[in-house]
């Protein structure tokens, strides 16, 4: 096997693996979303990127 196949298939599973991460993150940000605005109390769902309502929820689960 040549250096430039090696190189070749090494970035493109880094690229595959890097796309999959990125499509978790938004599928978990889309998902908290809705379950916070609309399963939820029906407040903003921007409101999930403040850093308070993530320490209120982990003081439920860790408390």
């Amino acid at each position: 096997m040549r250096w430039t196949n090696i190189i070749k298939s090494t970035l493109l599973f880094l690229l595959r693996f890097v796309l999959a991460v990125l499509l978790i993150v938004v599928a978990f940000a889309v998902g908290a979303m809705i379950g916070y605005s609309i399963i939820g109390d029906g407040s903003d769902p921007m409101e999930i990127f403040n850093p308070e309502l993530w320490e209120h929820i982990l003081s439920f689960v860790f408390n």
